[in-house]
């Protein structure tokens, strides 16, 4: 049997370990939304001074008409990629977030489990305790892999939700 205070230690260390890599991750996922953010404000200035400077050379009605539905066009597809990126970016970040919790459960599970386990059965009746304390650690594992996996596939759905309304958008934007 470990030492109690080591074993805490141990669980402390992890708890901490696990809240860095929650924070780094969080951290980098702002970072390219800023950054996404800044491109875009960028590219959005400098689009919007060419579609002013377009429109105020359009020599007549039939021109203005042509440059504007041209612009709404850009501006669309423009709208479009910048909602992939965006989405691309915050499906990555909870993908990263879903492994370390997967992980961070499996890791903890197993440390709580045998800990447990190894408790129970010192106890008076322990070697039914110890097996309850199994069967209930088995079920909870099975219950957080169902969960991971309909995770999963709704994230993937929802990628392919994105992607089609995009290409839809898109697509709605050139016909007008």
């Amino acid at each position: 049997m470990t030492d109690p205070k080591q074993q805490f230690a141990a669980w402390n260390q992890a708890a901490y370990d696990a809240a860095l890599a929650y924070a780094r991750t969080g951290l980098e996922s702002a970072e390219q939304l800023l950054r996404l953010n800044l491109e875009t404000a960028r590219a959005t200035l400098d689009a919007n001074s060419r579609a002013a400077r377009d429109l105020m050379g359009a020599g007549d009605p039939q021109a203005l008409i042509a440059t504007r539905t041209k612009l709404a066009e850009i501006s669309m597809q423009q709208a479009a990629a910048y909602a992939s990126s965006v989405y691309e970016i915050v499906s990555a970040m909870q993908a990263q977030f879903a492994r370390l919790a997967e992980e961070n459960l499996g890791r903890a599970g197993k440390a709580l489990g045998s800990g447990a386990v190894e408790a129970a059965k010192t106890m008076p009746g322990g070697e039914a305790q110890s097996a309850a304390l199994q069967s209930t650690l088995a079920a909870t594992n099975a219950m957080l892999e169902s969960l991971t996996q309909a995770s999963r596939q709704f994230a993937s759905l929802s990628e392919a939700s994105i992607k089609a309304a995009t290409q839809q958008m898109v697509r709605g934007a050139t016909k007008e």
